[in-house]
């Protein structure tokens, strides 16, 4: 693609990893240029290039500020990746989390009347703010190896004493993203281990991330064995990028971190959970009843149902209250 092509709104989308409500509201706003072909909204891949490197900058302000933030930590995805989404300052509620359902949620809020606000950040760093009183609800997918579930065990240890609502939103595959034939015979946990294998690994408190070290330690393995397992990536899509490319021979993913990128293949490994948990404080009743009407509306459902593939059957589902 030259640097003058048009893209639609959900290339750009696919080229960033966000929502593509989120990208509606950064052309709103201005922090990505944009035009207007007909009726329909386009960009350049040179004005999102120059965004991202705009992101870039705040990243290195926060950097060179009083507190010193070291490259690939979750204090670099925590500024970055709060650029990116813009926040909303002085919102009355916050989403943590870095999903595209947190997205497309906050958006449908926003777009009824209720200002809120994205935290965008791994699935164990939301309930961390969700605790802390830093955000209202999370949007977490966080495997527990002992119980054989997701989220739960998570929500009660992260937020002990807290009273919360869990509604479910969607599942979906999650496994290895290969390059096309499998050349390295991925198939199991285990195989990860083999001499010759290069991870494209994910930072600490992601769901991806927490899945493998969660493997890891059922099979009592030491992480420092696998090749690249000290380099991390922010988002999927940048690891499966490292594949397609030979980087890598292997990234912990699903199918939509691989989308629109060729040469890649996807190995199932397990159905995960991604569920949104609502602090039941009394600053956060106002925002529930508006998450229980959207959970029921359709056009929420369309958003969802579009995270393909998916499986959205129990969306809005309680499946744990306290």
């Amino acid at each position: 693609m030259r640097s003058d092509d048009f893209m639609n709104a959900e290339d750009v989308a696919r080229y960033l990893n966000l929502g593509k409500n989120t990208v509606y509201q950064l052309a709103k706003s201005g922090q990505i240029a944009s035009y207007h072909v007909g009726r329909k909204l386009r960009f350049t891949l040179e004005d999102v290039e120059a965004y991202v490197a705009s992101t870039h900058q705040a990243l290195f302000a926060a950097q060179s500020s009083q507190e010193t933030i070291a490259p690939g930590s979750e204090a670099e995805e925590s500024v970055s990746k709060a650029a990116a989404f813009g926040e909303l300052d002085g919102a009355p509620f916050a989403i943590a989390g870095g999903d595209t359902a947190a997205d497309i949620l906050a958006g449908s809020m926003n777009t009824t009347g209720m200002p809120t606000a994205r935290k965008v950040c791994g699935s164990y760093t939301a309930l961390v703010n969700l605790y802390a009183g830093d955000a209202d609800a999370a949007v977490v997918h966080l495997y527990d190896q002992a119980s054989n579930t997701y989220n739960l065990p998570y929500v009660r240890n992260l937020a002990p004493g807290a009273s919360v609502i869990v509604f479910r939103l969607y599942g979906r595959q999650i496994g290895f993203i290969v390059q096309v034939g499998n050349p390295k015979k991925l198939t199991t946990w285990g195989s990860l281990l083999h001499k010759g294998v290069r991870l494209a690994n994910r930072v600490k408190g992601c769901g991806a991330r927490v899945l493998l070290d969660e493997k890891l330690r059922a099979m009592e393995a030491r992480a420092d064995v696998i090749e690249g397992y000290g380099r991390r990536y922010k988002v999927g899509t940048t690891a499966a990028r490292r594949v397609a490319g030979g980087a890598a021979d292997v990234a912990i993913g699903t199918e939509r971190d691989m989308h629109g990128i060729s040469g890649l293949q996807f190995v199932p490994m397990q159905k995960e959970w991604v569920d949104l948990v609502v602090s039941k404080a009394p600053e956060s009743r106002a925002g529930i009843k508006r998450i229980k009407e959207l959970l029921a509306d359709e056009d929420l459902r369309r958003d969802i149902a579009a995270l393909k593939p998916c499986d959205y059957s129990k969306l809005g589902v309680i499946v744990y209250e306290s």
